[in-house]
């Protein structure tokens, strides 16, 4: 889950010794996280991969298939373990080693640009990527490999916007009139969403591929 639970009750006003709602939050709580995890394209928790790639010629960065890669246990090439790689955020973001000598494998590198004939499966590695995130033990608020509180925001309020569904029958405001002060609500759960200013946030985590 990107939010913790105690965080929800503390935001909705709910007593953390009311557990009469805990079930039902929570619930709450996986739906956004899915609805989050779905926009942005991947899953933001932390786990080990041990997975093989193709070599790829003149290439300083090999991309896995997941991130933001946080560590990493050995990585090998042609069955010969190496270790003169660098984990640069600006690639590690999106599951990229970087390599000064390249990444080639055992066979003819013709260009200076990527080969249209693809490589062996030749690089193989074990590393650890994603995030900790805000129930896992080793999440510190803040921390670079724990879960961005902007997302977790973002969960909160999504939890928030179905809560007050619950309670007033209603999404949430969907306009304002000063005046005579008229409101206008969602009537369905399904307009549960998220809003213009949650995606222009999780914009920044969405992955499009590497090029």
């Amino acid at each position: 889950m990107l939010c913790k639970l105690s965080d929800v009750k503390t935001l909705l006003g709910i007593n953390v010794l009311d557990t009469s709602l805990d079930d039902k939050l929570t619930l709450y709580i996986k739906m956004a996280s899915a609805k989050i995890e779905g926009y942005v394209g991947y899953s933001f928790g932390r786990k080990v991969y041990t997975e093989e790639l193709q070599s790829v010629n003149n290439r300083q960065v090999v991309y896995f298939n997941h991130f933001p890669i946080q560590s990493v246990s050995e990585v090998s090439i042609n069955g010969e373990v190496i270790n003169d790689y660098k984990i640069l955020p600006k690639y590690a973001k999106w599951g990229g080693l970087y390599r000064g000598n390249g990444w080639t494998g055992d066979y003819f590198t013709r260009g200076f640009t990527h080969d249209v004939v693809s490589g062996a499966w030749e690089i193989k590695g074990t590393y650890t990527a994603g995030y900790y995130l805000p129930n896992d033990v080793g999440y510190v608020e803040g921390a670079d490999d724990s879960l961005p509180m902007d997302i977790s925001t973002i969960c909160m309020e999504l939890v928030e916007l179905k809560y007050n569904f619950e309670i007033n029958g209603a999404i949430g405001l969907k306009s304002h009139s000063e005046g005579g002060i008229s409101d206008s609500f969602g009537d369905s759960s399904s307009d549960v969403g998220l809003s213009e200013g949650a995606r222009k946030i999780l914009d920044e985590y969405v992955f499009y591929g590497v090029a």
